[in-house]
């Protein structure tokens, strides 16, 4: 069988750099070299090259891990340059992380860096006759599950609010507002917006609505994600990217649905947490003060169903009418 997913890891101590490549891989990324200004600057520049025998466009995701690889949670957010979704295959590519931002008073000594280049072709087709759509100045691209039409990333749609304490900042102003994790805009570029349940639904209730969602699409019903997990054969990794996840957790991408660990914003402190450990998505089907919504973990296959309270900030993804 074709592989669905090509990836390498690289692992990158900021005080020696290891590289770890598997055989017959592609994409393939080489020649990774970084500059560590932490105690100058504050920055970590990190330069690799990267090629694709079969296209020039890959993802290119950031994990961290604070605990020598054993865990990759230790947040890495506050990156700019040749990172996400998008990214040309060539040489000399570029990452800033501007570490003592996030991490004040800390050193980075025992960091550990996983760049993963994902193959955007992996894991099934784009939906016939739609492979792409354009919404709002942005070109999302389609996956085929089964009968079901899904745009293959997460929506981000509209204008970025920074969250506060509190729930329900995003309100009906009509203006659709997003938070972006960390409060940091470049999260909604990689990992999509995060949408209280009832921006999400532009303040309607009915199933299946359109909600944020381009015309012709729709927020998908409980039921309709429930139909999704079972296509898939009841495997949560099979809908997450590849380099998402951790041990029995590992995502294979064999959907081509290709979900990232997106984390929440939280409805009461408006904290955001869950990076890279897990995303939620909302869907449509409204149960009182909460709404159904579909949870994917880094550590297991198992999929998450339950009500959640609507003040929360999750992922969305869009399902065609």
């Amino acid at each position: 069988m074709k592989i669905e997913a090509i990836y390498t890891y690289l692992v990158l101590l900021l005080l020696t750099v290891t590289v770890i490549t598997a055989q017959n891989t592609n994409p393939v990324v080489e020649n990774v070299t970084f500059v560590n200004n932490i105690s100058t600057s504050g920055m970590v520049d990190i330069y690799y090259d990267v090629t694709d025998a079969e296209q020039n466009i890959v993802t290119i995701i950031v994990q961290a891990s604070a605990d020598n690889g054993v865990t990759y949670n230790f947040a890495i957010t506050n990156v700019t340059g040749d990172v996400g979704g998008g990214i040309e295959t060539g040489t000399n590519k570029h990452i800033v992380w501007n570490f003592l931002t996030e991490h004040p008073g800390e050193s980075g000594d025992n960091c550990k860096i996983k760049i993963i280049a994902n193959d955007e072709m992996a894991g099934g087709s784009p939906c016939p006759g739609t492979p792409t759509v354009e919404y709002e100045g942005k070109s999302y691209n389609t996956i085929q599950i089964g009968d079901q039409c899904w745009l293959k990333e997460n929506l981000d749609v509209g204008t970025m609010i920074n969250s506060t304490a509190g729930g329900y900042l995003q309100t009906d102003n009509g203006t659709i507002e997003k938070y972006c994790h960390n409060n940091d805009a470049a999260n909604c570029a990689i990992y999509g917006g995060l949408y209280e349940w009832t921006e999400a639904m532009q303040y309607g209730t009915t199933e299946g609505s359109q909600g944020i969602c381009p015309t012709g699409w729709h927020i998908p019903t409980y039921t309709e994600l429930q139909t999704l997990i079972s296509t898939v054969g009841e495997s949560c990794n099979a809908l997450k990217a590849i380099g998402q996840g951790i041990v029995s957790g590992v995502g294979t991408n064999t959907s081509g649905f290709s979900g990232l660990l997106a984390g929440y914003r939280s409805g009461s402190s408006g904290s955001f947490g869950g990076l890279n450990s897990f995303t939620r998505f909302w869907s449509s089907t409204e149960n009182g003060s909460d709404a159904g919504r579909l949870g994917l973990g880094s550590d297991s296959d198992s999929v998450n169903f339950i009500n959640f309270t609507k003040v929360y900030g999750f992922s969305v993804r869009c399902l065609k009418d």
